[in-house]
């Protein structure tokens, strides 16, 4: 659920919640039927957040001990009891809307880092590459081990999807190969990496890539010790660069716009 979507959620809750305070300042007794409206309006609310699931509330129902001894009107206690349960959700909401608020500035934050390396105009305004939906960055060891792979492996697997690509492999020695890649990583659409012995120019362009939440698909291979699963794209363990191809064209062709 996008945020303006939760804010407009809470912003209901908060519309109910006034009603509800307005209504105890000027009546002694809660009726049935003007409790059946806030319920109804709060687990309307309920519902479409539980619908999509990004935060979980629960719906408010009525007990038989709820009702005064006429059944006329609804106790004092139960109507509290709702009442905090609305300000409740309200706060986790807003908790939730100001989450999302942060993570999103942190990532904006961590791509204006990246600008300091892309050309500027006359005014010195960065000039952002075009980001690009067949743009993908891959990143190896330098070395012929690395190059071999890349040809017979990686290269076959994004040419089969029709992706073009950019081949980091050169040492980060100087501004010059470093603004290349950022601009690269700001530019394409996924980065794949070749964690293979760990190399340290490709371990300074996977914590670039992280920094500035780019997706991303590992490689690793056997028996190597795995870095864990900290990427949010794929992971893939080979053992011979035919199983490296096979294992990424399938990822590739099940994830195109990953």
């Amino acid at each position: 659920m996008e945020i303006a979507q939760l804010t407009e959620l809470a912003d209901e809750l908060n519309y109910i919640q006034a009603k509800i305070s307005k209504y105890l300042k000027n009546n002694q007794y809660v009726y049935l039927r003007v409790f059946d409206s806030w319920q109804e309006s709060y687990n309307s609310v309920a519902s479409k957040l539980n619908a999509d699931k990004t935060v979980t509330v629960p719906t408010f129902k009525l007990g038989p001990f709820d009702y005064s001894p006429s059944g006329k009107s609804i106790k004092k206690t139960s109507v509290e009891k709702f009442v905090k349960t609305i300000n409740h959700q309200i706060d986790r909401l807003e908790d939730k809307v100001e989450a999302f608020n942060k993570a999103t500035e942190e990532k904006l934050i961590a791509a204006r880092h990246l600008e300091k390396f892309f050309e500027h105009d006359a005014d010195g305004v960065s000039i952002r590459p075009l980001q690009s939906a067949n743009r993908i960055l891959v990143s190896i060891p330098t070395g012929d081990a690395g190059q071999e792979l890349f040809k017979k492996g990686i290269q076959p697997a994004l040419e089969a999807q029709r992706l073009s690509f950019f081949k980091a492999d050169q040492a980060l020695l100087d501004d010059l190969a470093l603004c290349e890649l950022c601009q690269e990583l700001y530019a394409c659409r996924l980065a794949i990496f070749n964690l293979s012995d760990q190399d340290p120019n490709v371990m300074l362009a996977l914590g670039l890539a992280y920094g500035i939440g780019k997706p991303v698909i590992i490689l690793q291979q056997q028996p190597e010790v795995t870095l864990g699963t900290m990427n949010n794209n794929g992971h893939i363990l080979y053992t011979t660069v035919k199983d490296l191809n096979a294992s990424l064209t399938a990822m590739l062709r099940q994830h195109p716009a990953c």
